[in-house]
């Protein structure tokens, strides 16, 4: 799939020259000189590896961003990534200072006092985790690893996974975790709550191959979160991850059976999930939507799946979850034919315009969005499909199908609307109460003439 950021075509302008406002962005550099060059690499840079570019930009540190692919690296030179603005500011900012060098070069990561891995993982035949890019990644990082670094692995993985990627194979080049280098696990942790996917008041979840490894990455991480979580070894912190996301995935799943059973009985799906989130005992800010995206909910728990038959464990609530939030798009493609049909109109003969692409608000970052299966599946029924979302400039390609992108939603002539992500900077009082609008956020403000999902 080819998906342009609007914000990026050809590059962000005047990026370079952001003056008094770059300098804002910044904080005074908080370490001294070391024999390394660099205060941090991160390895793999994709949407969860420039967060943490961005997040450090703002320390000052001595930055290397590493990535073995030449097409992202410009991509991430010239501003065409799934940031904001400010973030994707600040990484040019640090470019341009020279405390940020993006890089190919294995070398290279010799050269780091701390290197965060954050290669993402995804699903191949039969909802299986691709442990391959994972193990490439560590593979690099381990051959170039040097005395005195601190490793640690972001990226969600199976227990027993940073032992196996990370620190065995240090031994064998005689580097002893724990003496010679210090190895960590903590991932990145998200909120389903806030319109932004990382919450940055969730504690930092800290395990060590050792106290000493813990502690290393405490003091690491411990400059940009308001409380640390540590964990006794590596193996509960990937679990205490995986059960997180399994949790969410779980309720998600139920939330959106509850959204259904709202919607048959003229019930608001958005006030009763917002009464039940009152009661923190019961209900964590849980919401329904139209699928699950982003780098979590549709994979993370799969690492446990996927090891049910080595470690002989059954987890039957968890596959049904994991079943129900995979169909989910379907649902909602069933939806928008029985709407049609009350209006004396075939799916395949209609025009749908799908309203925000993104995962989560006010982010250009499609992966596993739901929008992207919806819009396949309407396709495929034979509808004629467009979208609006300002952060894409399309056309997004979906296997053969080119989907069109209209700044001026009106230029496409639906014949039904779905709301599938609503951005800060989204103006929906362009939609008449003429309109049909399938509501897919349950929370959208001013529709005049909207259906629930």
């Amino acid at each position: 799939m080819t998906v342009r950021n609007i914000l990026g075509i050809p590059g962000l302008p005047g990026i370079a020259g952001t003056g008094a406002l770059a300098h804002k962005l910044v904080l005074e550099h908080p370490h001294g000189d070391n024999k390394f060059e660099y205060d941090l690499a991160v390895v793999g840079l994709g949407p969860v590896g420039l967060r943490t570019l961005q997040k450090h930009c703002i320390y000052k540190d001595r930055m290397l961003g590493f990535d073995v692919s030449e097409s992202r690296l410009a991509e991430v030179a010239s501003g065409s990534t799934s940031l904001t603005l400010l973030e994707n500011k600040r990484i040019a900012h640090a470019m341009d200072t020279h405390l940020l060098k993006l890089s190919a070069n294995q070398a290279q990561l010799s050269k780091a006092a701390v290197v965060i891995i954050c290669v993402p993982t995804e699903l191949i035949e039969n909802d299986a985790p691709d442990y391959l890019p994972l193990r490439h990644a560590c593979n690099l990082v381990v051959n170039a690893a040097s005395p005195g670094q601190l490793i640690v692995l972001t990226t969600t993985t199976y227990a027993g996974g940073t032992r196996e990627l990370i620190v065995e194979p240090l031994r064998k080049r005689s580097l002893e975790p724990g003496i010679d280098i210090q190895v960590a696990f903590s991932p990145e942790r998200a909120d389903t709550v806030l319109p932004h996917p990382i919450n940055i008041h969730a504690p930092r979840l800290v395990g060590g191959y050792t106290n000493l490894c813990r502690e290393a990455a405490v003091k690491f991480f411990g400059r940009g979160v308001v409380k640390v979580q540590r964990t006794n070894g590596l193996e509960a912190a990937e679990m205490t991850k995986l059960f997180e996301t399994a949790y969410r995935a779980v309720n998600t799943a139920l939330a959106n059976e509850f959204a259904q059973a709202c919607s048959a009985h003229d019930i608001s799906i958005a006030e009763v999930l917002d009464s039940a989130n009152l009661n923190p005992d019961d209900a964590l800010g849980f919401t329904a939507g139209s699928g699950t995206g982003g780098y979590e909910l549709p994979f993370d728990p799969h690492h446990l799946l996927s090891q049910s038959e080595t470690y002989d464990v059954e987890f039957p609530v968890l596959e049904a979850a994991m079943a129900s939030n995979k169909r989910r798009p379907s649902l909602v493609v069933e939806r928008c034919a029985r709407v049609l049909a009350d209006l004396g109109k075939e799916l395949s003969a209609s025009k749908v315009l799908v309203i925000g692409l993104s995962n989560h608000t006010d982010t250009a970052d499609l992966f596993g969005s739901p929008a992207l299966a919806v819009m396949d599946l309407l396709l495929r029924s034979g509808a004629d499909v467009g979208f609006h979302d300002h952060h894409f400039a399309g056309p997004i390609i979906l296997g053969e199908f080119h989907v069109s992108g209209y700044p001026n939603p009106r230029d496409f002539g639906a014949d039904l609307i779905f709301v599938h992500t609503v951005h800060t900077r989204l103006d929906l009082s362009w939609i008449s109460n003429l309109d049909t609008v399938i509501d897919g956020t349950y929370r959208a403000k001013g529709l005049l003439n909207s259906v629930s999902l």
